[in-house]
């Protein structure tokens, strides 16, 4: 059963949600000189990075939904990857050398030791897999996620070239990357920030990381929501939720469970959370306000611009004479606020702009008004 294309506002909305979660998280710095802001800071701000887990959910669940009319052909992969590629990566070639200056100035430029990592940033490379784990010490700080959906993807349009058996290959390749390799390895656990490293290629440290499985958990919930199974009772959906959610809970400890990235730590509650939203959108139970939706539209300019909104207005805050708490207590406020404001400006008369050019530029550009009809994709 195909779904419609129009009824995914929630789905938009959600990418808003995950989009100012990370906003939030990165708030918390302001936070860390009182005992109170660190309380708030670790136990009620921190947590809020699972919203990286519920982008990544998202993704697997878009790439399944607005690929049902896959027709087996490799033309089809390229208009996959182009769209993707159009939507990525205009805005991150704006902002990568707004961020280069923002941090080293426009002599950064003229250091190589500097520019290279903005460069590989670029083309999406991870920079230094040994560095911190997962953040890969990229230079546009949050690209590290943009490695992650870009191999995804890579890895989702190659496995189109295998025709009506793409999902199988997908699966092989998931179980070779994700269960057999890390087996062979030694020491195999879901723990995102604790995977031994392979040292000949960057790339590889994408596909056997266990983050991954949350765009594999996406995958998962497309394949239901197109499908003909619904739950019809509304009570019944949120006490799946609330149930599932509760033993997850008294669980959490016994599980070793994390409080950061992946499913041995935050994506576990959210794939809960998104696949009661699943059930619930499937009957039509999810009314979703304009503005969540709109926060949406904005969500990737939001998550790329926000680091260097906050960087500016902490050294304008610093060159104006006032109490540290006060600075800090302001900043805590403005700052989500004017990222908002600057995010939206971006989208408007840049990511907007440029994801249409980008489009024409590849040929796309017969979809545009359809794809903006249809779809978040």
């Amino acid at each position: 059963m195909a779904v419609r294309q129009n009824k995914l506002a929630w789905v938009q909305a959600l990418r808003g949600a995950a989009a100012f979660m990370v906003v939030m998280v990165h708030s918390r710095s302001v936070l860390m000189d009182t005992a109170a802001g660190k309380v708030v800071a670790n136990h009620v701000l921190l947590p809020m990075g699972m919203g990286v887990d519920l982008f990544f959910i998202i993704s697997g669940f878009l790439m399944v939904f607005t690929s049902q009319d896959f027709d087996g052909t490799k033309a089809y992969a390229w208009r996959f990857m182009a769209k993707r590629a159009a939507r990525i990566w205009p805005l991150f070639a704006v902002v990568t050398p707004v961020a280069l200056v923002v941090e080293h100035g426009i002599h950064g430029f003229l250091d190589p030791s500097i520019l290279l990592p903005y460069l590989e940033g670029l083309a999406f490379i991870p920079h230094d897999p040994s560095a911190s784990g997962i953040y890969f010490q990229m230079a546009v700080g949050v690209a590290w996620t943009l490695c992650f959906e870009c191999y995804f993807y890579l890895l989702f349009a190659a496995c189109m070239l295998f025709g009506r058996w793409r999902y199988v290959a997908m699966a092989a390749w998931f179980a070779l990357t994700l269960v057999v390799i890390p087996l062979i390895r030694g020491n195999y656990n879901l723990n995102v920030a604790s995977q031994s490293l392979v040292e000949w290629s960057r790339y590889a440290n994408l596909a056997i990381n266990p983050i991954v499985w949350d765009f594999v958990v996406g995958m998962l919930g497309g394949w239901l929501y197109v499908s003909d199974f619904k739950i019809e009772r509304i009570g019944t959906i949120y006490a799946m939720v609330m149930v599932s959610g509760l033993l997850l809970s008294i669980g959490w400890n016994r599980l070793g469970m994390v409080n950061f990235f992946g499913p041995h730590g935050w994506a576990a509650p959210m794939t809960i959370l998104f696949f009661g939203a699943v059930m619930l959108a499937k009957i039509g139970a999810i009314n979703v306000p304009a503005w969540s939706v709109w926060l949406g539209d904005i969500s990737y300019s939001l998550y790329l611009v926000h680091v260097y909104v906050f960087e500016i207005l902490q050294r304008v805050a610093g060159a104006i004479p006032m109490n540290h708490d006060t600075s800090n207590a302001v900043l805590f406020i403005i700052r989500p606020v004017a990222a908002v404001i600057c995010a939206w400006v971006t989208f408007r008369y840049v990511e907007a702009p440029l994801s249409t050019l980008a489009r024409k530029l590849l040929g796309l550009s017969n979809s545009v008004r359809q794809r903006k009809r249809t779809h978040p994709g």
